[in-house]
């Protein structure tokens, strides 16, 4: 395999990492991030996100469900990973 085609393999399991990310933030929704991770307070110049990094921020577990959620989105970003890069 060449370095085009690996590299267009790790782009790939990147760009599939944000999907999967972004779609759970919007199935999940506002109020349950909400209850479930604790954001960050303290917000100046260098830590302010835009609208993609606002929708995709989760923030810190507190609840069992926040421990779900990060299970979920390690193995299925670990799995589809895997997939992508090895076995295409």
């Amino acid at each position: 395999m060449d370095e085009g085609a690996q590299a267009l393999r790790v782009i790939l399991s990147f760009m599939n990492a944000l999907c999967i990310i972004y779609i759970t933030a919007k199935v999940i929704g506002e109020e349950k991030k909400a209850k479930w991770f604790k954001k960050r307070q303290k917000s100046n110049i260098f830590t302010r996100r835009g609208f993609l990094g606002d929708a995709c921020n989760f923030g810190v577990p507190q609840k069992w469900q926040g421990f779900a959620v990060v299970f979920w989105l390690f193995g299925s970003i670990g799995v589809l990973s895997y997939v992508v890069i090895f076995t295409m």
